[in-house]
């Protein structure tokens, strides 16, 4: 019994330790010019909030990012006066940050304290870090009265009595010292009513004389007395909105804030966005007074080159280029796409301050800062890997849900050459719109690479979203090539299987028939499994499975996504999950697990804490497996929502012994059964009788994948020759077939 026990509290470690990653930036990358991305595995950005602090504790500043549309803190190193991606730091910032984050000290300690959102309103952790014990949080809670905590903050409203400082789900509020007495005050938009400014004073400095106590007073709901009414425009002096319709303005989009002195005098200015908006509007206030500012004027931001991102700009102002003088960024703050012409791949918009930190002037220096540096296609980036011009080491491709304007909103392919090895890749960027997708109307393009007809060929599989139709289907090109692979969209070919537009579907052999199923991650957070009820020309999918693994419907998991690979070199294969979270998760051996109860999830190592965690990948993520590095393990290459890639080393590898491990089975084999075929790198193989006559047609067998090889009709009992060519050599197995 003990020893039962002991195996049940240790199979769970057992399994982790089988897949331990580490974050694998090594891999160089070329755009099409050829100037190398300094980080390329950074993962992507879309809706980008800015913020600077001491992540190291070398006293320099280094850069916080959190990512709306992913959920995700992102975290770079101020190395030298450049930035470094450094995800190791992501792990020590709180799972309870959403929506929107802030940092600004509250305290006067020098320490930035976290500010985000909530759906009672704003909470805040109190930054506790150490250079001995690191970085450290701790939640702020609120005195609501006696033996009464809050957990988010409150502020006394004009009956003296205390409530939530509320914002609504997409507003972003403005934390600064506004009156100049040490301690932080917040400007958001009114919960209820028209898109006026509210200011709440924090009385800490007045009442305790010190700045820690966050005790906030609600001093106007209509600061300067400004309304907003539509994009850009605005109504002054607390005059009521006109609208065409006599209508009165209400506060239905998103808003964001951003609070500081533009012209250099002495006075806070107000700049602010909507949701529906593509522009930036500047509050011009012309009294010194906080507590009665003066403002009859608005305008785009910045006046020279005003930015412009549609929908939802964002104004952050923090040091970005290491002068000492703050900057201005400006990013999208939507929490979802929502519309088709939105560039995510220039949403990251950088002005320089040219002028002084009183007196800032800003210039437009580029629309994607960082994102030039990493590969970052826009969004739903989904990886596809082949051997695609027969040189022996893998290519990849990227897929992308759609793209801007110019483009016609449709969605494309990258292809980025392997100019590398096939121990040591190397990717250069040759084509942005491959297969030229751009014109095919389809937008919620989802590749991969699986051989669908059983010709031994990679095929090009997708499912994608038709302009003209609007349903989700999955679409097939089949490979007519002999050494390079050869796709041509004239080939096109649809099944009959269709699904929901954020649904995901992994092609592959479930049942190990030989022909190839589907796993299917419904809208609903559950796996479906559909068995190939056809041919492998022509199939046909039907529902064999609801839950499969009993993976069913989750509110906590949407977006289900799956990948298949023997991923420890043991034979057996594992089946990879990511969901929206952006973490991914392994069940090994998935074919004989009655269920997922024993998925594993701790497994990206943190050369920090020293152990191995969940990692939040970049939100809605899709995963796929290829061994790069020609390893006895393979890497699993995870695309995300936020349009990059992350790659996932084994971090127990070793190099491919130099000759390739091949296995066939059963041998001795009856004629009128099948021989399974298992080799350790890719290939191609073909067969022979012992007197030379050939009886088959070289077949491309990938790595580490059981291809299942079925005896031709009328083969007489005997010698056979299977021959194999890898990597240029050639190598012979006798198989007797009785």
């Amino acid at each position: 019994m003990r020893l039962l026990l002991l195996f049940a509290l240790l199979f769970p470690l057992g399994l982790r330790a089988q897949f331990m990653y580490v974050l694998d930036q090594s891999i160089p990358v070329q755009d099409e010019s050829g100037t190398s991305l300094a980080m390329p595995w950074a993962g992507g950005l879309n809706a980008s909030q800015y913020n600077t602090m001491d992540l190291n504790f070398d006293n320099q500043d280094d850069l916080v990012i959190f990512d709306r549309m992913a959920d995700k803190v992102v975290t770079f190193i101020n190395d030298n006066n450049t930035y470094r991606y450094a995800p190791e730091y992501e792990a020590f910032f709180p799972e309870e940050i959403t929506n929107w984050l802030l940092l600004r000290d509250h305290n006067c300690d020098g320490l930035k304290d976290i500010f985000t959102g909530d759906q009672l309103g704003i909470k805040v952790f109190t930054n506790l870090s150490t250079p001995e014990e690191g970085l450290g949080w701790e939640q702020f809670m609120f005195y609501a009265g006696v033996d009464a905590k809050s957990p988010v903050i409150l502020t006394e409203g004009f009956s003296s009595q205390k409530i939530n400082l509320q914002l609504q789900f997409d507003d972003l509020p403005a934390i600064i010292d506004a009156d100049g007495d040490g301690d932080l005050d917040i400007f958001s938009i009114r919960f209820f009513g028209n898109g006026t400014i509210e200011f709440h004073q924090n009385m800490s400095m007045e009442r305790y004389a010190t700045c820690d106590s966050l005790d906030f007073k609600r001093n106007t709901i209509i600061w300067g007395g400004v309304t907003e009414c539509s994009c850009g425009e605005f109504a002054f002096n607390e005059e009521a909105c006109v609208t065409a319709g006599g209508g009165r303005t209400k506060h239905a989009g998103g808003k964001s804030l951003l609070a500081l002195d533009v012209d250099g005098n002495a006075t806070l200015d107000m700049v602010i966005s909507e949701a529906e908006c593509s522009n930036l509007s500047l509050l011009t206030n012309t009294s010194s007074d906080v507590f009665n500012p003066s403002i009859n004027t608005s305008g785009d931001f910045p006046t020279a080159d005003p930015a412009e991102i549609n929908f939802y700009p964002a104004a952050y102002y923090e040091d970005v280029d290491f002068d000492g003088k703050k900057d201005l960024i400006v990013g999208c703050n939507i929490y979802t796409r929502e519309y088709f012409d939105t560039d995510f791949r220039q949403s990251n918009w950088f002005y320089k301050n040219t002028g002084s930190s009183n007196s800032p002037s800003f210039t437009l220096q580029q629309n994607n800062f960082l994102q030039d540096q990493m590969i970052d296609v826009g969004d739903n980036a989904v990886p596809a890997f082949a051997d695609m011009d027969a040189d022996g080491d893998y290519d990849m491709l990227i897929s992308l849900h759609s793209t801007d304007a110019t483009s016609g909103f449709a969605s494309a392919i990258y292809y980025y050459e392997n100019i590398g090895t096939a121990e040591a890749p190397s990717f250069k960027l040759v084509s942005n719109d491959f297969l030229e997708f751009r014109s095919a109307s389809f937008y919620n393009l989802k590749i991969q690479f699986t051989d669908m007809n059983n010709d031994q060929k990679l095929d090009l599989v997708f499912t994608a979203t038709p302009f003209s139709t609007r349903i989700t289907r999955l679409y097939y090109i089949l490979n007519t090539g002999t050494g390079a692979v050869e796709l041509s969209r004239n080939n096109l070919q649809s099944t009959d299987f269709t699904m929901a537009y954020s649904e995901n579907v992994l092609v592959t052999d479930v049942n190990q028939d030989g022909l190839k199923d589907l796993l299917h991650g419904n809208d609903i957070g559950a796996l479906e499994y559909w068995k190939n009820t056809g041919s492998a020309n022509s199939p046909t999918f039907a529902l064999e499975d609801e839950d499969y693994l009993n993976i069913s419907s989750s509110l906590l998991r949407q977006n289900l996504t799956a990948a298949v690979s023997d991923l420890t070199g043991d034979g057996r294969t594992d089946l990879i999950l990511g969901d929206q979270t952006g973490t991914l998760r392994i069940i090994s051996n998935f074919r004989d697990a009655e269920n997922a109860n024993d998925a594993v999830s701790d497994i990206i190592y943190n050369p920090i804490l020293e152990t191995h965690r969940a990692h939040n990948l970049g939100g809605r993520i899709w995963p796929t497996v290829i061994n790069l590095f020609k390893t006895n393990r393979p890497v699993i290459v995870v695309g995300n929502t936020l349009g990059g890639i992350a790659v996932l080393r084994n971090d127990n590898t070793e190099a491919l012994p130099e000759n390739p491990v091949i296995s066939i089975y059963p041998n001795p084999a009856a004629k009128e059964n099948s021989i399974t075929i298992r080799m350790d790198r890719p290939g191609y193989v073909h067969t022979f009788t012992s007197l030379g006559q050939q009886l088959s047609d070289p077949l491309l067998l990938q790595a580490d994948e059981s291809f299942t090889f079925k005896i031709p009709q009328g083969v007489s009992p005997g010698v056979y020759i299977f021959r194999f060519i890898i990597e240029g050599r050639v190598f012979a197995r006798r198989v007797v077939i009785h």
